[in-house]
């Protein structure tokens, strides 16, 4: 995929000395380096260091040095790669440098720091806020390939801030940016510590929302496409295996905002009828630790993705156990409960209830109508203030945190259920369903499935 432009440069010190034994073989010199990474302002060991125009590498140690000895006088380019930047979607740098036949060649290369990048792309001095990240990227045509300029790119997290003891403030933030003429973006001031959902705008259309955390360097790269004006014609194809290679029957593979299935006994599955763009994946499987992706997908064409799911690491007590881990799902599950967000039934409060109809029949300003014309057994209504007349509309649906239809839900009964939240504004439900809502209230259900995770 073309890179937005490259704003990673090398801050480099060299010098040369001149040494006994290499002046005795004057056909060869040495370079001696180091590798220092400014954002995490510490050398980078385990860095690939090639030494082009040859076929040498070297490895750096866990101090950032490295070494070549016996270099043939000459130009050359040292070209430095690591997966730390590579996930921050700096990828490789290059640095120019002549070698003089019995001088050893002193080079020191530096990544830029975050507040040079914040003062070049940015425009200000970076801040000590925890929202001083940078994402950045480019949003392309995903039809065509073309960069578009003007797009929109959104950013959103939640700041939880603490009043007192007892009082935690909610507060939805968000960065919004426009691509520049070559369809490239900057986003400033983004969470570094929080999970952001990003979403990417052109005309009418838009991608998927996308799950992106920083990681310690405080930067990250995202690009996007978007399908303009483009029928939901995509399919997605795919595998999903244990990390020793056996199908994984029973997991479930779930493109948000659009449609889930399951996986069958081959481990594979096929999704259809999407909508193309970047688009967010997971997959998840009952004691395995879920695999999410970003996947750009093309209208009319298939797209095809092999993914590995891990056992969940379990960590028993060496005498008994005691405690069983909550997934982070339920863990914000039950920090809103307490918070008094939204109407809330615990599985506590479920017992006894027989039908999945009745976890919903009597939560205020909820109805619960049989489906017309549909496959589902009922569907769930919420009285909508949005709505002129104090109309009822059709709530947006999620499954352990994936979008869902109301057809999914006969595949549970009550006693599968740990809780359910109903919020009669999408804009009061939590931020990360609020971008794939439609505008009316939003219906959250939680499985025991959703406990490992």
């Amino acid at each position: 995929m073309p890179h937005a432009r490259v704003f990673l440069l090398l801050l480099i010190s060299t010098g040369s000395t001149s040494r006994a034994a290499a002046a005795q073989n004057g056909s060869s010199g040495a370079i001696r380096g180091l590798v220092y990474d400014s954002l995490l302002r510490a050398p980078l060991g385990g860095a690939e260091v090639w030494l082009r125009g040859t076929a040498r590498r070297e490895i750096t140690a866990h101090d950032g040095r490295f070494r070549f000895d016996s270099v043939a006088p000459g130009r050359y380019t040292i070209a430095v790669t690591h997966a730390g930047l590579d996930s921050a979607g700096l990828y490789s740098v290059a640095l120019p440098l002549s070698v003089v036949a019995g001088d050893t060649l002193r080079v020191t290369v530096a990544t830029q720091s975050l507040a040079t990048l914040w003062r070049r792309r940015c425009g200000v001095a970076l801040g000590s806020s925890p929202d001083s990240g940078l994402v950045f990227g480019v949003i392309q045509d995903a039809t065509t390939g073309a960069h578009l300029a003007g797009a929109a790119l959104i950013a959103r997290w939640v700041r939880l801030n603490k009043i007192s003891d007892v009082d935690v403030q909610v507060n939805d933030r968000d960065v919004r940016v426009r691509t520049d003429s070559v369809g490239a973006y900057y986003a400033c001031g983004v969470a570094k510590d929080m999970t952001l959902i990003l979403r990417g705008y052109a005309g009418r259309d838009s991608t998927g929302p996308l799950d992106l955390r920083l990681g310690a360097r405080a930067v990250a790269r995202q690009d996007l496409t978007i399908a303009l004006d483009r029928p939901p014609t995509a399919v997605l194809r795919g595998s999903a295996r244990t990390s020793d290679g056996k199908p994984l029957l029973g997991a479930r593979a779930t493109v948000r905002d659009a449609t889930s299935t399951s996986i069958n006994a081959a481990g594979t599955f096929v999704l259809t009828g999407l909508p193309a763009g970047t688009q967010w994946v997971t997959v998840t499987g009952i004691g395995r630790q879920p695999a999410d992706q970003a996947v750009d997908l093309k209208g009319g064409d298939t797209t095809t993705i092999s993914v590995t799911l891990e056992p969940l690491p379990v960590t028993l007590d060496p005498v008994r156990v005691t405690t069983r881990p909550r997934s982070i799902a339920l863990k914000e599950f039950e920090d809103r409960r307490r918070l008094g967000l939204g109407y809330t039934r615990t599985a506590a409060e479920l017992e006894g209830v027989r039908t999945m109809r009745a976890v919903f029949t009597g939560a205020p300003s909820v109805r619960v109508e049989r489906a017309q014309g549909a496959t589902a057994d009922f569907q769930i209504l919420i009285e909508s203030p949005s709505i002129s007349g104090q109309g009822w509309c059709v709530a947006s649906l999620f499954i352990d945190g994936f979008k869902a239809r109301f057809e999914q839900l006969s595949q549970y009964q009550p006693t599968d259920l740990i809780g359910v939240e109903i919020y009669q504004r999408a804009s009061s439900a939590p931020l990360q369903y609020q971008s794939t809502a439609t505008g009316c209230g939003v219906v959250l259900v939680w499985t025991k499935y959703v406990e490992g995770r």
